[in-house]
């Protein structure tokens, strides 16, 4: 859990250093692809090493495709209820591992962040934590619709389910980031960061 915040952090950094932003909400400085002039089928990082794309963009990573689709917003999903001053924003994601290797991946991997000139306002998608017969902590989804907490992306095999989150209530324009991570080398040492992936869209 440290890791991930650290890796968060130095992420938001370097995603602030690239804003602009305006009374209309959140932006980015456009990148070398996704914007709607370009005819492209994937988007790809620039030479910075970030790619930015929008609801129903395909974005390719080293490690599979992604895509964000049919973003909505309530006060009720499955059954559940957000806390006070929150409602829940639910996205459909689809990951296709067109490598040869498959890829261990974690709903943690897609955090949202709705105000980027607010170190808090982020959130990892919904989960219940629970104590297994070792005592020790595990984490489930709250829907059966959501991805799962922790999965396996087989070799040229697709996912598709639910990242679902908690917003504050008065949020409308929103990013679901992806960072790349490699191990390290050497045993002990510092995992690697690769590029940056940011889907922005309104809900």
């Amino acid at each position: 859990m440290k890791n991930r915040l650290i890796l968060f952090f130095l992420a938001l950094t370097m995603l602030m250093s690239l804003t602009a932003c305006g009374e209309n909400g959140l932006s980015l400085r456009p990148g070398g692809s996704g914007s709607p002039e370009d005819d492209v089928d994937v988007v790809t990082p620039d030479e910075e090493g970030v790619a930015v794309g929008y609801e129903g963009d395909t974005l390719r990573t080293k490690f599979f495709d992604m895509k964000v689709e049919n973003p909505k917003t309530s006060t009720e999903f499955d059954g559940l209820t957000p806390e006070e001053g929150y409602k829940f924003l639910a996205v459909d994601l689809t990951l296709y591992n067109y490598t040869s290797s498959s890829v261990p991946m974690y709903d943690t991997d897609f955090e949202v962040v709705w105000d980027l000139d607010d170190d808090d306002a982020w959130a990892w998608p919904e989960c219940d934590e629970i104590m297994d017969e070792n005592g020790e902590e595990q984490y489930t989804v709250r829907s059966e619709q959501q991805i799962p907490v922790e999965f396996s992306l087989g070799i040229h095999k697709t996912v598709t389910g639910v990242l679902l989150y908690q917003v504050p209530e008065d949020s409308t324009d929103f990013i679901i980031d992806f960072y790349e991570i490699f191990e390290p080398e050497t045993e002990g040492g510092d995992p690697e960061y690769g590029d940056a992936f940011y889907v922005m869209f309104s809900a």
